[in-house]
C-alpha cells in the first residue's frame, strides 16, 4: 500500500453497494470458471510423430517421464500433441546436463492447461510453444536451471533461417545447433491467463516499510537472475504471481508479427522492431509480478490496452549493490490502474524501490493514454543511501488522474518519488498532450531525510488541469484535493517543481506547490503558460506542521528552511476566486522571490500576489506586464512579521489599474518596511484603493513612481460610482514614533494638473495605432481623443479636501489646501 501524506492541501470519504455488488460477482464468476477449468483437465502428456527422434513418455505416479526428443547440438527439441498438467502432476525433462534449450511444441488443438510441476535438469532454458493457448493454474510451477519463455507463437525462427513451427508440424523441420532469435504470432495466437491466490505481497509493517513478498510465497517463477517470458495474444493474470529474484520478467501480448529474441546475462531480452499491432494485457485480483532481488531485475510489458486493478502490483525492489533494472511499459492505446485489493490494504501501482546499496530503477512508460484512477499509482522509493528511481511517461493524447481510494481518501490517485533516508530521490517526467488531475489526483516528490527530493516536470502540449467537481467540494467528506507538489519534511532540500503547457487552470481548492516543513528549503516553481488561470494557489513556503505531523514525520514545530522562488510565465494571468500566488515562510527561514512576466495580469475578487515572512527577509516581487489590473479586493503584498525587513515590490507596466479597494503594499512590523517601484506609461487607481510602503515599529519603505512622458494623446477613465476621476491616495502618513514615509515621482509629467483634469498617457504610438484593450476592467470607460493637446506641466503637490495627494498648477488651490493640510513637508518632489 501507498500512503500520500498531503504536505500543503486542504484535507475535504468508500464504494457504493452497486459497486460492492459488481466487485463480489467478479470475484464469484472468475472462481466458478477456474473450477470448471480444474475439473476438465486431465494428466495429458502426449508425444506426437513428427521429429526424426520422436519424445518419449513415460507415467510414473503423478510424474510424466519427457526423454528422447532430437538433440542438435547443444539444443534439444520436443514435440507433444498434448501437453497439459492437473493440480499435484509433474512433468519432467530428463535431458542431459549440455542441453542449453529445450524446445517444445504443442501441435495438437488443446489449450496447455498446466496446474502442476515441469522440472528439467541442469541449467537449460524451457521454451513451451502452444499457438492454442496456455493457462498457469495457482499450483503451476516451475524447478529448472534457466530461463521459461511460454508462448502462443506459431513458431519459433532461428538465425540459419530455420523455422520451428507448432501450425505445420508435417513440414520436416530444419533442426539448427542455432539458438532462437525470433518468435513468429499469427492472428488467432490464442490467450495466456496465469491463476493464482491474490496473496503476493505482505502488507507493509509501518507507513514507511518497504513492499515485502508474502512468506514462503514462490508463485510461478525461474531462479534467481534469469527471464521469465509470456509471449502471446491476450494475456490475463487473475491474482497470480510471476517471480524472476533479480532477473527479469516480460509479458508481451502482440498481433501477427515477429518479436526478436536476444541472449543477455538474464536470459533473454525481447525486441519488437518488427511489430505493427498489439492486444491486451489485463493484471486483476492482487496479481504480482515481481522482479524484486540483490541487483534487482527489470520488467517489461507491452501491450494494446494494459491494465492493472484490484490492487495489483509491478514491483522491481534493489536488495543489492549494484544499480537496479527498472520497469518498461509499452501500452499502444492506454495503461490503466485501477482501485485497491479488496481487504483495503493494496492499492493497484507500478513501484521501483532500493533498500539497499544499489539504487532503485526507473519506470518508463510510453503510450497514447494514461489511466490512474480509485487511489492507484506509479512510484518509485528509496529506502537508503541509494538514489531512488526517476520516472518517465509520455502519453501522446492524455494522463488522467482521477479520485482516491473508496476505502481511505487519503490514498489518492499519484505519480509520486520519494527518499526517506539519504538517498536522492528520483525525477518525475510527464509529457503528454492534457494533462488532468481531478479529485486527489496528485504528482509529488518528496523527501523526509538527508537526501534531496527529486525534481517534477510537466510537459503538456495543450492543457494542465487541476480540478475538483463541485459535488466533491459540496459534500462535506474528507479528501485531498488534488496537487503538483515537490515538497521536504526533513533535512534534505525539496525538488524544483516546472509546468510547460499552452493553457493551465489551477481550479477550486487545487495547489501547485514546493514546500519544507523542516531544515531543508523549498525547491523553486516555474510555471510557463500561454494562458494561466488560477483559483487557488500556487505557491512556495516553509509551513508549521499540525502536531499529527509533527508526530508522524517527526518534524521540529517551527521550519527552519526557506522558501523558493515562483516564476510565472505567461501570455494572460487571471487570479481569481481569492487565487493567491505567493511565497511564504512561517517559520525562521527567508521567503522566496515571486517574479511574474506576462501580457496581462488580471486579478480579481480578493485575490492576490504575496511575499510573506514571519521572521526572516520578506520576499520580493518582480512583476512585468504590459497591462496589470487588480479590482475587487485584490492586492499585491509584501509583508513580514517580527524583526523580519518587508520585502521589494517592482513594477513594470504600460497600465496599471487599480479598483474596488484593491492595494498594493509593502509592509513590516519590526523590521523596514519594503520598497515600491512602479513604472509604467499609465497608473490609475480609484480613491478607495491604496499603494502603501509602511512598518508599524520601524523604518518606512519607499514608493517611487516613473510615469511616462505624455506626448500622444489624452486619455479619460471614470470609475462608475466615483464622483472624481482616479487619484493616487496619499502615501505618506504620519505614525506616532516611527519615520515619516517618503512619496516619490520622477517623473516629467503623466498625473493630474488638478482633480477633474484628464490623466494623460504615452502610449508609445502613432495617430493611426489602437488603444490597447485592458482586460477585465467591466467597470472602466476608456475614450480617446487624436486631437493636440496643450500639454502644461504639473509643477505644485498638494493634499485635497479628502485626503488625496495631487500635482497641479493651480498656485491659489495649492495655497488653501497646503494651509489646512497636515504633514504637507513630508513629501518631497524630484525631476
Amino acid at each position: 500500500m501507498h500512503f500520500i501524506h498531503p504536505p500543503i492541501a486542504n484535507i475535504k470519504k468508500g464504494r457504493s453497494v452497486k459497486q460492492r455488488a459488481i466487485q463480489i460477482w467478479s470475484i464469484q464468476g472468475s472462481t466458478f470458471f477456474f473450477l470448471l477449468a480444474s475439473s476438465s483437465v486431465q494428466a495429458q502428456v502426449i508425444p506426437d510423430t513428427t521429429l526424426p527422434t520422436n519424445s518419449l513418455v513415460s507415467n510414473q505416479e503423478n510424474a510424466n517421464l519427457i526423454e528422447g526428443g532430437a538433440k542438435v547440438g547443444n539444443n534439444l527439441f520436443h514435440s507433444f500433441e498434448k501437453f497439459s498438467l492437473p493440480t499435484g502432476s509433474a512433468a519432467y525433462f530428463k535431458n542431459s546436463s549440455d542441453i542449453q534449450n529445450i524446445i517444445s511444441r504443442v501441435t495438437g488443438t488443446s489449450i496447455s492447461n498446466i496446474d502442476g510441476l515441469i522440472r528439467a535438469n541442469g541449467t537449460a532454458n524451457l521454451f513451451l510453444l502452444n499457438p492454442n493457448g496456455i493457462i498457469l493454474g495457482p499450483n503451476a510451477s516451475l524447478n529448472i536451471g534457466g530461463s521459461f519463455i511460454g508462448t502462443t507463437a506459431n513458431s519459433i525462427k532461428f538465425s540459419n533461417g530455420g523455422e520451428f513451427s507448432a501450425i505445420n508440424p508435417q513440414r520436416t523441420p530444419l533442426l539448427t545447433v542455432s539458438a532462437p532469435v525470433g518468435l513468429q504470432l499469427g492472428n488467432s495466437s490464442g490467450a495466456i491467463q496465469v491463476q493464482g491466490t491474490g496473496q503476493g505481497l505482505t502488507a507493509p509493517s509501518t507507513l514507511f516499510s518497504p513492499i515485502t513478498r508474502g512468506s514462503g510465497l514462490t508463485g510461478f517463477s525461474v531462479k534467481p537472475g534469469k527471464t521469465l517470458a509470456l509471449v502471446g495474444g491476450d494475456i490475463t493474470l487473475k491474482g497470480s504471481t510471476l517471480v524472476a529474484e533479480g532477473g527479469r520478467i516480460e509479458l508481451s501480448s502482440v498481433g501477427s508479427d515477429v518479436i526478436s529474441l536476444s541472449p543477455i546475462a538474464q536470459g533473454w531480452t525481447l525486441g519488437y522492431e518488427g511489430v505493427s499491432s498489439y492486444k491486451d494485457i489485463h493484471l486483476s485480483q492482487q496479481a504480482l509480478v515481481d522482479a524484486s532481488g540483490n541487483n534487482g531485475g527489470s520488467i517489461a510489458i507491452h501491450g494494446k490496452l494494459i491494465s492493472l486493478n484490484d490492487g495489483s502490483v509491478i514491483l522491481v525492489q534493489n536488495q543489492g549493490s549494484q544499480p537496479s533494472g527498472g520497469i518498461s511499459v509499452n501500452a499502444s492505446e492506454l495503461l490503466k490502474l485501477s482501485g485497491i485489493s479488496p481487504d483495503g490494504r493494496f492499492a493497484s501501482i507500478l513501484r521501483t524501490e532500493s533498500i539497499a546499496q544499489g539504487s532503485a530503477g526507473n519506470i518508463d512508460v510510453s503510450t497514447k493514454r494514461v489511466v490512474i484512477q480509485e487511489g492507484a499509482g506509479i512510484g518509485s522509493r528509496s529506502y537508503s543511501h541509494a538514489k531512488g528511481g526517476s520516472i518517465n511517461i509520455n502519453a501522446s493524447e492524455s494522463i488522467q488522474l482521477l479520485g482516491f481510494s473508496p476505502f481511505n481518501p487519503f490514498i489518492t490517485s499519484n505519480i509520486t518519488t520519494s527518499t526517506l533516508t539519504s538517498g536522492k530521490a528520483g525525477d518525475i517526467t510527464v509529457s503528454t498532450e492534457r494533462f488532468m488531475a481531478q479529485d486527489g489526483g496528485v504528482i509529488i516528490s518528496l523527501t523526509r531525510g538527508a537526501g534531496a527530493g527529486g525534481s517534477v516536470i510537466v510537459n503538456a502540449t495543450n492543457s494542465v488541469q487541476l480540478v475538483n467537481s463541485v459535488e466533491l467540494i459540496n459534500s462535506g467528506r474528507d479528501y485531498v484535493p488534488s496537487y503538483l507538489a515537490a515538497s521536504t519534511f526533513s533535512t534534505g532540500d525539496a525538488g524544483n517543481l516546472t509546468i510547460n503547457t499552452s493553457k493551465m487552470l489551477v481550479g477550486n481548492m487545487a495547489t501547485v506547490n514546493t514546500s519544507t516543513i523542516g531544515s531543508g528549503s523549498a525547491g523553486n516553481i516555474t510555471i510557463n503558460a500561454s494562458d494561466l488561470e488560477i483559483r487557488n494557489r500556487v505557491s512556495s513556503s516553509a509551513i508549521i506542521p499540525d502536531s499529527n505531523t509533527q508526530k508522524v514525520f517527526g518534524v521540529p514545530s517551527v521550519p527552519s528552511g526557506s522558501s523558493g522562488k515562483v516564476t510565472i510565465n505567461a501570455g494572460r494571468l487571471r487570479i481569481t476566486g481569492s487565487g493567491v500566488v505567493s511565497v511564504k515562510n512561517e517559520g525562521i527561514g527567508n521567503a522566496g522571490t515571486l517574479i511574474i512576466n506576462a501580457e496581462s495580469i488580471s486579478l480579481d475578487n480578493k485575490s492576490s500576489i504575496t511575499a510573506s515572512t514571519a521572521s526572516g527577509e520578506g520576499g520580493d516581487i518582480q512583476v512585468n506586464v504590459q497591462y496589470f489590473l487588480l479590482n475587487n479586493y485584490s492586492n499585491v503584498t509584501t509583508s513580514a512579521e517580527n524583526n523580519g525587513n518587508g520585502g521589494n515590490i517592482n513594477i513594470n507596466a504600460d497600465i496599471v489599474v487599480g479598483a474596488k479597494n484593491s492595494s498594493i503594499t509593502a509592509n513590516a512590523f519590526k523590521g523596514r518596511g519594503g520598497n515600491i517601484v512602479i513604472n509604467a506609461k499609465g497608473l490609475f487607481f480609484s480613491s478607495d484603493s491604496k499603494i502603501t510602503a509602511s512598518s508599524k515599529y520601524g523604518i518606512n519603505g519607499n514608493v517611487q513612481y516613473n510615469i511616462a512622458d505624455p506626448n500622444f494623446y489624452p486619455t479619460e477613465i471614470k470609475v462608475k460610482g466615483i464622483s472624481e476621476a482616479p487619484q493616487i491616495n496619499s502615501v505618506c502618513q504620519r505614525q506616532v514614533a516611527t519615520g515619516a514615509s517618503n512619496f516619490v515621482v520622477s517623473s516629467y509629467r503623466s498625473l493630474q494638473s488638478n482633480p477633474d483634469a484628464l490623466i494623460l498617457n504615452n502610449m508609445g504610438q502613432s495617430d493611426s495605432d489602437p488603444i490597447p484593450a485592458i482586460n477585465n476592467l467591466q467597470q472602466t470607460k476608456l475614450s480617446t481623443n487624436k486631437q493636440p493637446t496643450q500639454i502644461i506641466e504639473a509643477n505644485v503637490l498638494i493634499r485635497d479636501s479628502q485626503g488625496n495627494l495631487v500635482l497641479t498648477t493651480d498656485q491659489a488651490k495649492a495655497a488653501l489646501d497646503n494651509a489646512s493640510s497636515p504633514a504637507s513637508s513630508c513629501f518631497s518632489v524630484s525631476r
